[in-house]
């Protein structure tokens, strides 16, 4: 184990049966918001649950929408309340756009913004993680991805990265491509446990 594998949690889905499937609407499906800064004024990106219909005939209820953290795919759609907080951080290569949000309750839930790194930080170990050699890496988006099992940090890469660059990332090189977080942001992100889940590299 690195000596930074404690340090920094995944934030990842509860597992929640009711966390919903954010899923884009038509004209947002085709704006490239995944890993690219939107334009500045340009509307906001808009989503359902995908996952309503399902939820719906299996009797599963409705999670309360509030001020949680949601999840589109690995990025992070977060409240007003948290983007304040990491605009002042002033994270390196982190994009924020609004969010439209059509939740169950046929109500709009707007105070949300979209997170996308325009640069992913590959801090990955290859000696000391597990991950499939055999298979080829895939490329996708601009990105050449392993499928990564589990993980240990380069130590040397982060010790020689200043902490304010390395707060918050997503993680390069690996498919999943989770967001990241230091130990110090965990009380950001605690407030949201019916909707994610905070765990260490080193337990992963």
């Amino acid at each position: 184990m690195g000596k930074f594998d404690k340090e920094y949690y995944f934030i990842v889905s509860s597992g929640n049966d009711a966390n919903p499937m954010l899923t884009p609407d038509e004209n947002t499906e085709g704006r490239a918001f995944r890993y690219e800064a939107q334009l500045i004024g340009s509307p906001p990106l808009v989503f359902f649950n995908g996952s309503f219909e399902y939820q719906r005939k299996n009797k599963i209820p409705s999670m309360k929408i509030s001020s949680c953290i949601l999840l589109s795919g690995s990025n992070l759609v977060i409240p007003g309340s948290i983007r304040d907080v990491l605009l002042e951080l002033e994270i390196p290569n982190l994009h924020m756009h609004p969010v439209a949000y059509k939740h169950d309750d046929k109500k709009w839930y707007e105070d949300y913004w979209f997170m996308a790194f325009s640069e992913r930080f590959d801090c990955w170990d290859r000696k000391f993680s597990h991950y499939d050699q055999e298979a080829p890496p895939i490329e996708l988006g601009g990105f050449v991805l392993e499928q990564v099992y589990s993980y240990s940090l380069n130590d040397e890469l982060l010790e020689k990265t200043p902490l304010r660059n390395r707060l918050l990332f997503q993680m390069g090189g690996d498919l999943s491509a989770f967001f990241v977080c230091h130990k110090s942001l965990l009380k950001l992100f605690n407030g949201s446990q019916e909707s994610i889940h905070l765990i260490s590299i080193g337990d992963f």
